[in-house]
């Protein structure tokens, strides 16, 4: 009987495959489904002495403090992030950049825009008083890749000067400043924010005066990647009224960027850290104007819009970061897998008993219908009763045949001694 056949083989034929789909969809939920995210995330944070440098550090700190290990790599320049984040084969996956590389790069997304930082331009007590005026004159507005460069260049044609009208100097920081001081270049263009010590400097040094840009609202009509800004009279020291008028400035939005792909949880640990990091006034913005999620210039990631939602794991809500991502995985994939496979296995034996049932029954309800028979075949047609002994003597060999595992075989000796009871039944009634 096959029965035996597929009982022998019950490991194989039916536990194996259980055991194999309950890996497969386990295998899946771990590596497409609820991926753990990784435990090591790479940060490209511009040149090591710039205002990046510092954000990366404070993000390093939070994120550390959730158990995922920070790294921090830098470049010459603020556009060095994004190349870095543009090469496959790099391996950072976060970085900063201002809005102004938007146009230039392909495939880099924005969680959230995390400062604005004004582009700050100084000049001597003795040179030009409007933008209008440098025609000629030595610039330093740092590398020509850089996001300095770029702003100093637009504001420039805003105000009627062609790049070619002007030297520009690749200086910046503070050697930039010494060389403003020691009269080397007329003008500087500086994208910063209020904590860099080449702007405390400058907006503190004698001799030197901040610049603001004329019809600035026109100009971010112009181009979106600009904005204004204004720099309100004594807003940077009051008791020595710097600056001593209210100025028009332009800035560039700061945004965090990542790969598109980097997982879900770990752009949702970066946002916990923004708010963390950037939500703190200066004199440039109030409380809770930074991180922002709309404006801006890169795409932004579906996670950071479900973010800006309030939309997130609720496990998430419940447990620390690396205890949540876990706990998800194990809730939705693991114990109903595993649940699932054990009711298999329960249910596998209960599916032979049942067979088993079902073959015995069936003998027994042919025994029921000979048994039934008897008497009334015996009284009319005794000689017809060879023909019932002769179909009891098949089930009997059909049941032999059976060869059914030793589970089973008090049942099996049960039917045996219920079809020689027939049989012996009807000799006696043959022999009336």
């Amino acid at each position: 009987m096959k029965f035996l056949i597929l009982y022998r083989r019950r490991w194989w034929l039916f536990y194996l495959p259980v055991m194999v789909c309950a890996s497969a969809v386990l295998w899946a939920a771990g590596t497409q489904w609820l991926v753990l995210p990784p435990d090591k995330v790479v940060i490209a944070a511009g040149a090591p002495t710039g205002s990046y440098s510092r954000q990366a550090q404070r993000y390093a700190e939070h994120l550390e403090r959730n158990g995922i290990d920070v790294e921090i790599v830098y470049a010459e320049f603020e556009k060095g992030s994004l190349d870095r984040l543009s090469n496959p084969q790099d391996a950072s996956s976060v970085g900063f950049a201002p809005g102004i590389y938007a146009p230039t790069v392909q495939g880099i997304q924005a969680l959230a825009v995390i400062a604005q930082e004004p582009l700050w331009i100084f000049t001597s007590l003795n040179g030009p008083a409007a933008l209008g005026q440098a025609k000629g004159l030595r610039i330093a507005a740092g590398h020509v890749n850089g996001a300095s460069y770029l702003a100093a260049s637009q504001v420039l044609a805003h105000a009627g000067i062609r790049v070619a009208d002007v030297r520009f100097e690749t200086l910046s920081d503070n050697a930039a400043t010494d060389a403003l001081a020691d009269g080397k270049v007329d003008m500087v263009f500086q994208i910063a924010g209020d904590d860099s010590q080449a702007i405390q400097l400058l907006t503190r040094m004698g001799g030197i005066q901040l610049l603001g840009v004329e019809q600035g609202a026109a100009l971010e009509i112009q181009n979106r990647y600009l904005k204004t800004l204004l720099l309100p009279q004594g807003s940077i020291e009051l008791r020595g009224d710097i600056p001593p008028k209210d100025l028009t400035m332009m800035s560039l939005q700061t945004h965090l960027l990542v790969r598109p792909n980097l997982h879900p949880a770990l752009q949702r640990a970066l946002l916990d850290a923004a708010l963390e990091v950037n939500e703190s006034p200066s004199f440039l913005h109030h409380q809770g104007q930074f991180p922002k999620l709309r404006g801006t210039d890169f795409p932004l990631t579906n996670t950071a819009k479900a973010y800006s939602l309030g939309d997130r794991p609720w496990m998430e809500t419940l447990l620390p970061y690396g205890k949540a991502q876990v706990a998800q995985l194990l809730t939705f994939a693991v114990i109903p897998t595993v649940a699932l496979a054990l009711m298999i296995f329960a249910w596998i034996p209960k599916l032979f008993d049942w067979r088993v049932r079902a073959a015995l029954n069936h003998f027994y309800g042919e025994l029921k219908f000979i048994e039934s028979e008897m008497e009334a075949i015996a009284s009319n047609d005794p000689m017809a009763l060879r023909g019932l002994l002769e179909r009891i003597d098949a089930i009997e060999r059909r049941v032999i045949e059976m060869d059914l595992p030793k589970e089973y075989f008090e049942r099996w000796y049960t039917l045996r001694e219920h079809l020689s009871a027939a049989q012996e039944r009807l000799l006696k009634l043959r022999s009336r």
